[in-house]
């Protein structure tokens, strides 16, 4: 599956296992995948920021809802099944948007879509909606790209 993930969708699965590790939880789990995408400087990253989802708030949730693991894990963290579904759906997304590669985008439309995980009751400590943070993405995902402006005429001057 990870190989339809684009760079940006791959660290952020990196990113995800390490949040898991940095907590010391022996499982990835939603709120893992929300905290890497707080990282994102994509639009996943910046829709998130942009109405207040912060990795800082959102850790702090998390903790205080599940608490931090008490040992170190090491080795192979596995995907809850939440997890896995919303990786799985990420590709539908990608797909629907007709784009052959998924990106941090997908993971979180695809994340967006359960309102009962983890990640969802973080998303509405922080004040926001899930629809909201929705938008917001789709906004940024289909605004075009910015043109690459032309540099500036030189003159020259003759005698």
């Amino acid at each position: 599956m990870f190989e339809r993930f684009d760079d940006s969708a791959r660290r952020t699965v990196v990113l995800a296992q390490e949040e898991a590790r940095m907590l010391n939880h022996n499982y990835v789990g939603t709120e893992h995948l929300l905290l890497a995408l707080t990282r994102d400087p994509g639009p996943a990253g910046q829709a998130l920021t942009a109405l207040s989802v912060t990795r800082g708030d959102a850790r702090d949730h998390i903790i205080e809802i599940i608490g931090a693991g008490l040992t170190r894990t090491n080795g192979h963290i596995p995907f809850t099944p939440r997890v896995r579904e919303v990786l799985e759906n990420s590709v539908r997304f990608a797909l629907q948007c007709a784009d052959s590669n998924v990106r941090s985008g997908h993971l979180l439309q695809s994340l967006l879509v359960d309102d009962e995980s983890v990640a969802a009751l973080t998303i509405a400590q922080s004040g926001t909606t899930l629809e909201a943070i929705g938008d917001q993405l789709t906004d940024l995902m289909t605004a075009p790209e910015p043109s690459a402006t032309e540099p500036e005429p030189r003159f020259v001057l003759s005698a």
